[in-house]
């Protein structure tokens, strides 16, 4: 297997744009930081990882959404350290990205042959033995911080091709792509099944990285760290087209003369089987023990467990803000196609039930046409806090700008339930309306409109659907705005004195309110009122 002609080969087929392409105003801040990245690649090693280290600490510091999503996946995979230590990962998760970023520029810079001298490669004969079937491998690695750095030393050995997802900065994405095929034998696009197909029939080996979430489309929900995650089949279908045996490919930076290592374990025979969830299973078992060896290493500022059965409202994402979506008034009439109005307080302000059945609610743009307006915001915002706080709310998915309207609109699903409106007064499910009340209100959420029509029950869980009319407070709500919102809803459910008596009772018990002669004060004014 020659490399070289390889390499040649696939170059030709894989037309990168030249860099001088890329000397417009827009591109010169990337340009800034390939010189960088490009200078701090010829400093020493101990002084190449001090730069990655201050890199990390600098987004550990400012990247605040990647912070994030970096403690929620650690508090999701590793529950059992406490929030100290899951604190203390986050913070060397960035250190070691920090790191893999400064890494990543050396490999794609300078020569590999300079730094050959360091990597320790483990079961090497189980690649080797792989190859003589004559059907190319299939090496099933992961996102670590490593990555391109320990491919590239490794490329020195036998070539290999890897698979990627194309960078929205057309620069960066040309200087990734320069990088990369200076190294390996072909780039191939995730999307492109049938290129790699292809250099697999030619009993090439493909490194692919099945960790990440890329959604419900081609993917099998399995547990990963213990939790659902949406996992790829590409690597199974690809292993199951060409009969290629899969090994997975495990490489870390550690202490010592050799400080990269690389290592291969071999998969079953009889992997894939005919079972997506089985194979899908194993492989994120398998990723799993490997990560563990360094967690620190692993990417986990990337959305693992984004895609869940039920839908955005499962996601563990919930402080993410919802994506602002332009669209064009022809594209919104599309949607709109074959939807019923449900809810109208105005013409701009409406609900629609669309096919799908999801629910699509329309606000008015306000003052300003540049920024999502000040109901819709709260609309979402709010949604996210109450969510947070572990008190149901709508799960906004997307939320619309139409062009040259007056209006914006928001899509959610439908809460589970029905509102008590709809229920019978005799059904009303008091106790635990009284409980859900006193929770919002300890949790510092009041309602600004408390309506019936916008609470709903499901036997168990309260949700609000109005969450653009509830006020946020930074500690628990203050007793006369606590009755202000009793009063209301006792008097719209139009119950019986004993029943009167009896919420307020088992308010006052969830809620634990501690200036007893206030509350009574307050309270019995509600006793009394019909």
């Amino acid at each position: 297997m020659s490399g070289n002609s390889l390499l040649t080969s696939t170059v030709q087929e894989q037309s990168i744009p030249a860099l001088s392409n890329f000397l417009a105003p827009k591109y010169w801040p990337t340009w800034i930081g390939i010189g960088l990245f490009a200078g701090i690649a010829f400093l020493p090693f101990r002084l190449r990882l001090f730069c990655g280290s201050c890199l990390g600490l600098f987004l550990f510091t400012f990247a605040k959404e990647r912070r994030y999503i970096t403690e929620t996946n650690i508090a999701i995979c590793f529950p059992e350290l406490d929030r100290q230590a899951q604190q203390a990962l986050v913070r060397e998760c960035f250190i070691e990205n920090g790191r893999g970023l400064i890494e990543t520029g050396v490999g794609w810079v300078r020569n590999p042959r300079h730094f050959q001298h360091m990597l320790k490669i483990i079961n090497f004969d189980a690649l080797k033995d792989a190859l003589k079937s004559g059907k190319g491998v299939i090496l099933l690695g992961a996102h670590y911080t490593t990555l391109d750095f320990s491919a590239n030393l490794f490329s020195l050995q036998i070539p290999f091709a890897v698979t990627y997802r194309p960078h929205k900065n057309a620069l960066f994405d040309a200087f990734m792509l320069r990088g990369r095929l200076k190294n390996c034998n072909g780039v191939f696009d995730r999307y492109d099944i049938r290129g790699t197909i292809r250099h697999l029939k030619k009993n090439n080996i493909i490194w692919y990285a099945p960790d990440q979430d890329y959604g419900e489309d081609h993917a099998v929900y399995a547990p990963f760290f213990g939790r659902t995650a949406a996992t790829i089949t590409a690597a199974s279908r690809l292993a199951r087209f060409n009969d290629s045996p899969v090994l997975l490919v495990r490489h870390h930076r550690l202490n010592g003369p050799q400080p990269y290592e690389v290592e291969f374990v071999p998969f079953p025979d009889n992997f894939p089987t005919d079972d997506d969830v089985a194979d899908a299973t194993y492989m994120n078992q398998q990723l799993e023990a490997a990560i563990r060896v360094q967690p620190a290493q692993y990417l986990w500022m990337h959305k693992r467990f984004k895609s869940q059965p039920g839908g955005k409202r499962e996601s563990p994402y919930i402080r993410l803000k919802t994506p602002l979506i332009k669209m064009s008034r022809e594209d919104y009439n599309g949607i709109l196609e074959g939807s019923r109005v449900i809810e109208e307080q105005h013409v701009r302000n409406l609900i629609h039930h669309l096919r799908n059945d999801a629910l699509m609610r329309v606000l008015p743009l306000g003052s300003t046409s540049f920024f999502v307006p000040p109901p819709m915001r709260l609309f979402d915002e709010n949604s996210r806090l109450l969510r947070e706080k572990g008190i149901g709310s709508v799960t906004v998915e997307a939320i619309y700008k139409i062009k040259k309207a007056d209006f914006t609109a928001a899509v959610y699903f439908p809460l589970p339930g029905i509102s008590l409106h709809h229920m019978k007064r005799e059904s009303l499910p008091l106790h635990e309306l009284a409980g859900f009340i006193a929770e919002v209100h300890q949790k510092g959420f009041f309602f600004t409109e408390i309506r019936l029509d916008k609470l709903y029950f499901d036997d168990k869980d309260f949700y609000i659907a109005n969450p653009e009319n509830i006020k946020v407070f930074p500690t628990s709500v203050c007793y006369a705005d606590r009755y202000n919102n009793i009063s209301t809803l006792l008097n719209k459910m139009e119950i019986t004195q004993l029943q009167r008596n009896q919420f307020i009772k088992d308010y006052t018990e969830v809620a634990g309110l501690k200036n007893v002669t206030e509350f009574t004060r307050l309270f019995s004014r509600l006793l009394t009122l019909r």
